[in-house]
């Protein structure tokens, strides 16, 4: 299954929600966390996720409907 890298930019409201637990349990794939910056009042997480093309675009308008800016690294 193709793997991509992204890197998630959260906004300060979404600093104390469980994001990814429940990105986790809406889609079926792998997510590894790469790195990750979270303070107080900013926070980025480069991530890879491998699993179905459409599985993966899903999740990503999911993190964009929540208003989480994603990057792509690498495909």
């Amino acid at each position: 299954m193709p793997s991509q890298a992204f890197r998630l930019i959260f906004p300060q409201q979404l600093l104390n929600e469980p994001v990814i637990n429940n990105l986790l349990r809406q889609y079926n794939f792998t997510l590894n966390i790469l790195q990750a910056s979270i303070t107080t009042d900013k926070g980025w997480m480069d991530i890879q996720i491998t699993g179905k093309t459409g599985e993966v675009e899903s999740a990503i308008t999911w993190l964009k409907n929540q208003d989480i800016e994603v990057l792509l690294l690498s495909k």
